[in-house]
């Protein structure tokens, strides 16, 4: 019974720093985890520490926030390997991490990324946010330039297969997995970047009467009213 307790116990611990996480209390569902070195609650604050960066406007306290959060990240994955958080969160902060690199870190972080986010959807094929972070992925390698897809090659043993088409399908199946306007507006971009306006504003459209009860769902609405306002349709 006392391990029951104790199971009882860390759900509700994680129910309310998840609850402080959907009211984008950032700090305080840090806090309440506590020293727990579980990898449940170390992906929840490698998470959760890479959004604070996100919110973060000076560049060098951000890169010091999401490079403690790929630690954390990596933690979490060594703590429990087969559980498909641990890689997704260990795949979204190495991502946050590659605006503020030299570009042999940057090579290696892409890499990262790809290799955690693909183990985290063999371990489970229907995570929204992992077919989001793939999506990610496609759309950011095809948008590399020509010197830096060929340092990629090398570590991949050949060109890295990336397109924005794959971006779209990968996006796709993100919203099929689980309807959000995070994965909905992202794919709108790309659909921009491609010239598909039409599609690219019904999407956009769509997003505003998604769920708002995350923070990211609410950042991805108004990032969609915004381009509605002043994108030349």
């Amino acid at each position: 019974s006392t391990k029951y307790s104790v199971l009882r116990s860390m759900s509700s611990q994680y129910a309310v720093a998840d609850d402080f996480y959907g009211k984008a209390m950032y700090t305080d569902a840090i806090a309440a985890l506590g020293d727990d070195q579980s990898a449940s609650a170390l992906y929840r604050k490698a998470r959760w520490l890479s959004e604070i960066g996100d919110e973060t406007d000076d560049k060098r306290k951000k890169a010091e926030l999401y490079r403690e959060a790929v630690e954390t990240a990596l933690k979490a994955v060594a703590a429990d390997d087969k559980n498909f958080e641990t890689h997704k969160n260990a795949a979204i902060t190495k991502g946050k991490l590659l605006d503020h690199t030299g570009l042999n870190e940057m090579v290696q972080l892409t890499k990262d990324v790809k290799d955690h986010i693909e183990t985290a959807i063999s371990l489970e094929s229907n995570d929204s946010a992992s077919w989001h972070v793939l999506g990610m992925w496609h759309k950011g390698v095809a948008a590399l330039n020509w010197p830096t897809r060929m340092a990629l090659s090398v570590l991949f043993g050949g060109m890295p297969e990336a397109s924005n088409d794959k971006a779209v399908e990968c996006l796709e199946k993100a919203n099929q997995c689980y309807p959000n306007a995070t994965s909905v507006v992202e794919r709108a971009k790309v659909l921009l970047d491609m010239g598909r306006k039409a599609e690219a504003k019904a999407a956009l459209e769509s997003s505003l009467d998604m769920d708002t009860d995350l923070p990211v769902y609410r950042k991805a609405q108004d990032e969609a009213r915004g381009l509605l306002a002043n994108t030349r349709w």
